[in-house]
């Protein structure tokens, strides 16, 4: 009896590994593109925000505590490594690319020279990984002149309208000081649970005598988590329900968006132990389908809507072909997305689940890399000709409650007159909500 009780367990523990599993038919998921596993972020920790102090600023790391770099780190799966280059440009504060030719400066944003290593052997998903920071040593001609909004394009070397990858991220000074307050609260105009709300205060104090003119401090912009493509703007020259401006003129002001959606936390999918999800099969989630949390669970954020990856070095750093699966009644009118930092919290037309009427389930099929990943379900409808989903409805099948943990954070803008006009990003702040 006792040979066999020893026999018998490892049986069951590898029956219920492998459901986790199931074989990977060729027509189960997309094809991969070009460039896989876009991240961008400050310093040298994927779950930094992508944010950065501008280098030459006199910053008290206590008090600002932004790496003076950026990284944008991608994958490839050619057989010899591709010539490759990426090309920056500095924005306004809506994301428009600035065209005044001082601030762009084509020869201090553009390089060609892109370091890479080679994967571990018996990686199937990829062979180059790409790995650059800036500015850094290594790229000591990239320089980010100006403050505020930027965005890049990874492009064919020799062919510059070949662009096979965009992203962002943001530049700041440490003009002024400021301090972000998150507070929960009621919005009686709304049903339960939709009526919890969070009230976002910035105070900015702006230095005098000092080399900016507190008047042209006009704008913030409050972002949630690692969502760059939903803002919450407040100005002196709105007048929507929810914005406030106090202090107009003076050196002390402060910026109020009210009633935002507390939201929920994020999902997890955790893939980082091979074991569980092996290489080469079709990644489903171990405890199964997803549900609707609508009215029923809160959850605290992992990442904060980041990632963490496995390491270049490791021989389970490959790509797995990931099934997402809610289990839901089917939607009319409307279309179910996933949305993660696998594509930027901007929900695309590949995002989109199919509805599998024989089961009840939305599916979707994506290519990460191993690793733990924040995720959510977002209904709406995709715009093609805007490219993106205007009506995105992130509570319908997430829910709405305080006790979600978000990482809000703020960048507060400065309308510089120089060159026609420029949008400096003067400041920082961030609070956690949820606590």
């Amino acid at each position: 009896m006792k040979s066999f009780c020893f026999q018998a367990i490892p049986i069951v523990l590898l029956c219920a590994i492998f459901a986790g599993a199931q074989e990977l038919p060729e027509e189960s998921c997309p094809d991969a593109p070009f460039i896989r596993g876009l991240r961008v972020y400050a310093g040298m920790d994927e779950t930094n925000l992508p944010v950065m102090v501008q280098a030459d600023a006199d910053v008290n790391s206590e008090e600002l505590p932004l790496p003076s770099f950026i990284t944008i780190r991608f994958d490839v799966a050619e057989e010899t490594p591709p010539r490759l280059a990426i090309r920056f440009y500095h924005c306004d504060k809506d994301w428009n690319i600035d065209t005044d030719y001082f601030v762009r400066d084509d020869f201090f944003t553009y390089t060609r020279t892109l370091f890479y290593e080679q994967a571990a052997a018996g990686i199937d998903g990829y062979r180059w990984r790409f790995t650059n920071s800036f500015p850094s040593v290594d790229h000591q001609f990239v320089r980010f002149l100006y403050s505020g909004n930027w965005i890049f394009d990874i492009t064919d070397e020799h062919e510059d309208d070949v662009i096979y990858a965009s992203g962002r991220f943001i530049v700041v000074e440490q003009e002024v000081r400021a301090g972000l307050e998150v507070q929960n609260d009621y919005w009686t105009p709304w049903n339960m649970p939709f009526d919890q709300v969070h009230r976002l205060r910035l105070t900015v104090r702006i230095p005098t005598p000092g080399p900016i003119f507190q008047d042209y401090v006009r704008t913030v912009d409050f972002y949630r988590n690692f969502d760059l493509y939903n803002t919450y703007r407040v100005s002196t020259f709105d007048r929507e329900v929810n914005t406030f401006v106090e202090g107009i003129g003076l050196n002390q002001k402060t910026f109020r968006y009210e009633n935002v959606p507390a939201g929920n936390g994020y999902r997890l999918y955790d893939l980082r132990r091979a074991v569980m999800y092996p290489a080469r099969r079709i990644a489903t989630k171990f405890a199964g389908a997803d549900f609707t949390r609508f009215r029923f669970s809160t959850d605290r954020s992992s990442f904060f809507g980041s990632a963490v990856t496995e390491p270049l070095g490791s021989f389970d750093a490959d790509y797995l072909c990931v099934q997402f699966e809610l289990e839901h009644p089917f939607i009319e009118d409307k279309d179910v997305f996933v949305a993660g930092i696998f594509n930027d919290w901007d929900p695309q037309h590949q995002d989109r689940m199919y509805y599998d009427g024989d089961i009840g389930h939305y599916i979707l099929h994506k290519w990460l890399l191993r690793g733990a990943y924040d995720y959510q379900y977002v209904v709406g409808r995709y715009d093609e000709e805007a490219g993106y989903v205007p009506d995105a409805d992130w509570l319908r099948l997430e829910g709405n409650n305080w006790a979600a943990q978000h990482l809000y954070w703020a960048i507060i803008y400065y309308d510089d007159d120089q060159f026609g006009g420029v949008n400096r990003a003067v400041g920082f702040a961030s609070q956690v909500s949820g606590r």
